[in-house]
């Protein structure tokens, strides 16, 4: 992305990223026509889904000797249950995040000049990793979908069907059906940009409402900032219950791939294979990383929005006014995005504890196989 790249760019960017999974919500003056085709979509789009889901689990059934074929098969089955999972979500919150998407948009567009600049220096700090991840992705998808063309595989994953497959027109349709779906799986893996996205834009608004804040100098002024952090702060507490689940699921995938890339990388099996597994665990540790990292963020920001109150030359003020920043500093309980007894609260802390605990369960599976293999 280029250095001078504007919010509304941005935001076409991760829309094109994510758009074949129907799960970015259409605006809310949407004729009843495009609501009903881009329900049917996101429904058809699920049913693709789960045609291969089955043909994965029968390919593990007749392939239970093999753990090459094994362990790829549950890999993509994570993968493509992962997509159902979040189109369903997605399609349950569509007015809300209808609502949080509408109200980003009209912000950007209204937007004065110190708050542009604020959104501009957020692009600058996270437009190369964040350009870099989706390409990519990307990239390995087509890797995926011309595999046949380079390997001795008749389709792009491993699955097995109970009818002959090996008719011209059937070939063709299962060959597109995969390739389409490799593609919708990598858009739902970059549905963690459209989070980090909301993330990232709530973040800056409470850094715009801080810098607000700092400049009030009577009462009205700092009702009317008030009134705004509520607002920001049910917006932020909506952004969170949107992905709630999405990142639950998110880290449950992860964990279960990590963990069968780790078998992998430690039993004897071609380096190819090895290869291909590193670039799973490097592409779930890179998702659960970009809601980390823009979650932890906004939780920062949404602190010091109070914080910031010290800044303003509170001694010099009226006794009304005093009293009224003291009722401010009350309010610094942070915007977090955790699940109860899961995930305490998702920050960059927990994805470095995250990350410490995978190398603990390679640690540990090196122990047991080579226990078993003496």
């Amino acid at each position: 992305m280029p250095k001078r790249m504007t919010p509304e760019k941005v935001i076409d960017i991760i829309w094109f990223s994510v758009a074949l999974t129907f799960c970015w919500p259409l605006p809310i003056n949407s004729s009843g026509t495009r609501i009903l085709v881009h329900k049917i979509l996101q429904i058809s789009s699920v049913i693709s889904a789960c045609m291969l889901l089955l043909p994965l689990l029968y390919s593990i059934y007749l392939h239970l000797d093999d753990i090459i074929i094994v362990s790829e098969c549950i890999c993509l089955f994570l993968g493509v249950s992962q997509a159902v999972v979040q189109s369903i979500i997605c399609l349950i919150n569509h007015d809300s995040l209808q609502h949080v998407v509408e109200e980003m948009i009209i912000c950007v567009k209204q937007a004065r000049e110190y708050e542009r600049d604020i959104f501009s220096k957020h692009i600058a700090r996270c437009s190369v990793f964040y350009a870099s991840s989706i390409m990519c992705i990307y990239l390995a998808a087509t890797a995926f979908s011309i595999g046949p063309a380079i390997l001795p595989l008749s389709f792009p994953s491993e699955a097995e069907y109970p009818f002959r497959v090996n008719y011209t027109p059937v070939y063709v349709i299962i060959y597109m059906q995969q390739s389409i779906l490799s593609y919708q799986c990598v858009a739902h893996i970059c549905l963690s940009m459209f989070g980090s996205l909301l993330f990232w834009f709530t973040a800056a608004r409470f850094q715009c409402l801080a810098m607000e804040l700092k400049k009030t100098s009577d009462v009205s002024t700092l009702i009317v900032c008030v009134e705004k952090q509520l607002h920001l702060r049910r917006y932020a507490k909506e952004v969170v219950n949107n992905f709630r689940f999405i990142v639950l699921y998110a880290i449950g995938v992860s964990t279960s791939a990590l963990t069968l890339c780790g078998i992998i990388l430690l039993v004897d099996v071609p380096p190819m294979v090895k290869i291909q597994f590193v670039t799973v665990c490097f592409t779930v540790l890179t998702e659960i990383y970009v809601y980390a990292w823009s979650a932890d963020y906004m939780k920062d920001m949404s602190i010091n929005v109070s914080r910031s109150a010290y800044d303003i030359i509170w001694y010099k003020q009226k006794l009304e006014m005093q009293k009224n920043l003291l009722t401010v500093l009350e309010c610094q309980e942070p915007i977090t995005l955790s699940v109860s007894c899961i995930i305490p609260e998702l920050s960059l802390r927990y994805f470095c504890s995250y990350l410490s605990n995978t190398f603990s369960i390679f640690t540990t599976l090196r122990i047991v196989i080579e226990d078993n293999a003496e």
